[in-house]
Order: C-alpha cells, then sequence, then structure tokens
C-alpha cells in the first residue's frame, strides 16, 4: 500500500509536469505511455493513465485510482449525497475508501451540506468547530464512516468515507 501511495505522489507530479504541455493527440499519446511506464519501471505495478486520472494497480490486485476532478462513480461514493458546489481538486478511490477535496467552497454551502449528512450518519458522531476549522464525523446503518473537514480561511473542503466490517 506505502508503494502505491509512492507511486501516486509520482503520478501527481508528473501529470503536474505533462498536463500543461498541450499540443497534438499524437504528443499527448506519448507523453501518457512515458510517464507510464517511468512508474511502472520505479514501482513495478501497472499503471493506466486517462488524462488527469491515474491508476494503479498492485500484484495482489488492489487499485487505487486518484485525480479526475469529479465526484468519484461507485456503489461506495453513491453511499453519501455528492456535493455540487465549489470544484472538485482530486479525488481517489481504493477498495472500501474514497476521498474527495474540493476548493472554493463557500462556508454557507458546507454548513447546508453538513445538515445533510447529519441525517444519514447519525451513530458515532463527533464535531468539532474552531476558528478555522470544521470537523464531523459519523457511522451510518450501513456501517460505512464519513469524515467532513472544512478549512474557513481557505474554502477548502474534505469529504472521506470508509467501508466496515458488518
Amino acid at each position: 500500500m506505502k508503494r502505491i501511495l509512492a507511486c501516486l505522489l509520482v503520478c501527481s507530479c508528473l501529470l503536474a509536469a505533462i498536463l500543461p504541455l498541450g499540443g497534438c493527440g499524437l504528443k499527448k499519446k506519448a507523453e501518457q505511455a512515458i510517464s507510464e511506464k517511468i512508474v511502472e519501471k520505479a514501482l513495478g505495478d501497472n499503471v493506466d493513465i486517462k488524462g488527469d486520472t491515474v491508476t494503479v494497480k498492485g500484484e495482489d490486485g488492489e487499485e487505487i485510482t486518484v485525480g479526475g476532478g469529479k465526484w468519484p462513480d461507485t456503489d461506495l461514493a453513491k453511499k453519501i449525497p455528492e456535493f455540487k458546489k465549489g470544484k472538485i481538486a482530486t479525488s481517489a478511490t481504493e477498495g472500501d475508501n474514497f476521498m474527495v477535496l474540493i476548493q472554493e467552497v463557500k462556508a454557507e454551502d458546507f454548513e447546508a451540506y453538513l445538515k445533510e449528512v447529519k441525517k444519514i450518519y447519525t451513530e458515532e458522531v463527533y464535531e468539532s468547530r474552531t476558528d478555522t476549522m470544521i470537523t464531523f464525523g459519523g457511522k451510518g446503518e450501513d456501517q460505512t464512516i464519513v469524515a467532513l473537514n472544512f478549512i474557513i480561511k481557505d474554502e477548502t473542503m474534505g469529504v472521506s468515507i470508509q467501508k466496515t466490517e458488518q
């Protein structure tokens, strides 16, 4: 798992360097193929880069997908309402986990979303508020655990959800 996370860091750096270059379709395909080969050689894992999304498949079949700038389209992601405000900076999915980082989130939009999420995640609830951050966590009847974090000054929100053993 640590190896895959290291790979994701490398992939993010490669994408940051390559994506702004633009150019013709052939150039983009060549850059993508080169990036995949570099990461695969370094880590020995299967890497698939499609646009701004990177999927790494480990030898054990474990798979992590990062990027895409959109709400994940997984069964797990459907267990929480999609946040439709702000701008998704990145998302990551791995097995029974997903995480989304959203920028340009207004405080009133976060509060409305938090109210909606609290209706679903009513067990083992915790909430913390400071001058700089709001944090919420809870467990749903379906044994999923959610965590919301909102950094007030940066207008940045993190959403993560994990399925636990039932």
